[in-house]
């Protein structure tokens, strides 16, 4: 009877170790390539689940927090190629990867709709920079954007409208909403911001939308006339477009990714301390606390870490065992093979 007794708190405890809460994803280049990881909310229980040489990117967590949206290039280490970017679909775990757009141009940047049914995303596939809406169980697409110079869709958690990055000829790059069907197209401040000399140039990018639909998190680069950029602010606005507040981080922090945290409490921000400055280009993962203003470094580690999401659905399960280790070949031949309907969950 004891050692029946030992048996299972051994097996308990090894299933404590094999299966941890995940609740942040995001890329690293820890083990010499780009692989896709999970850790907690403090920066803990980090492990990959993938493991392939393939170059990754756009990581997005669905509604349910069972499956991650993700870029892969195709084309990864192929000599005389050009880049070939597909949007492909993952259980939490890291199994069953499957590719959804499968289309030449290149596709970039998903965003889930909050009833898991559409991802909107950004496409090159008619010769413009547009953003597109696919429905994962059918792969029907439907262009939402038309010659706009549109980028990186943000599909609000309400499901009413979508936020991007839309580009003004000769007028810098700005963020723009519309309704989740493409129409009512409109720049979301109610009066564009202006850099403070007149030679230099917004560029803002990496819009997402607070958990409750109430605001939009942004960052703004300030660039030179060479495109070099000399600041950055990272901003927060109210779906209206009013009174945007610049959060405190350190405009000579070089921030590339920005995202929401602990319901809305605290957001995500993957930076270089002092990157315009010193030219170092190696990101770690930060939190800043909306309260006080607190940024702590939960990532912490000598490699590059970026690209990060969020899911609020506490307690998934993720396997470190289960992580899916596939080289080129297999991945392509799996996406040959795969039925246009959504993996099971």
């Amino acid at each position: 009877m004891r050692k029946l007794w030992h048996l299972t708190t051994y097996l308990v405890l090894l299933l404590c170790v094999a299966y941890v809460h995940a609740d942040i994803v995001f890329l690293s280049d820890r083990d010499g390539k780009s692989d896709i990881y999970v850790m907690n909310d403090h920066g803990g229980n980090i492990h990959p689940i993938t493991d392939t040489r393939l170059k990754k990117g756009n990581i997005a967590w669905s509604p349910d927090g069972t499956q991650i949206a993700f870029t892969t290039d195709l084309n990864t280490g192929q000599e005389g190629k050009p880049q070939q970017l597909d949007i492909f679909i993952m259980n939490a775990d890291g199994s069953r990867q499957w590719n959804l757009t499968e289309h030449p141009a290149g596709d970039v940047s998903p965003s889930w709709s909050p009833d898991g049914k559409f991802i909107v995303f950004t496409s090159f596939r008619n010769k413009s920079l547009d953003l597109y809406r696919i429905e994962i169980a059918t792969r029907k697409v439907r262009r939402l954007t038309s010659k706009n110079l549109s980028s990186a869709p943000d599909w609000s958690p309400d499901g009413r409208s979508i936020v991007y990055e839309h580009t003004l000829r000769g007028r810098g790059r700005h963020i723009y909403v519309m309704n989740a069907d493409g129409s009512h197209q409109r720049q979301l401040l109610r009066r564009l911001r202006q850099p403070q000399f007149g030679d230099k140039t917004i560029f803002s990018f990496s819009p997402r939308w607070s958990p409750d639909s109430e605001y939009v998190l942004y960052i703004e680069g300030i660039l030179e006339p060479d495109i070099t950029r000399i600041a950055n602010y990272v901003i927060v606005v109210d779906k209206h477009g009013r009174t945007p507040k610049v959060l405190n981080i350190p405009p000579k922090w070089k921030v590339d990714v920005v995202c929401w945290t602990d319901n809305g409490e605290a957001i995500l921000f993957a930076a270089v301390p002092n990157g315009l400055t010193n030219k170092i280009d190696i990101f770690d993962i930060y939190k800043y606390r909306l309260s006080d203003g607190k940024i702590t470094n939960i990532s912490n580690h000598p490699s590059d870490n970026w690209g990060m999401d969020w899911t609020p659905h506490r307690g998934l399960s993720v396997s470190a065992g289960a992580r899916l280790t596939t080289q080129w070949g297999q991945i392509k031949a799996a996406s040959e093979r795969n039925t246009p309907h959504a993996p099971s969950h």
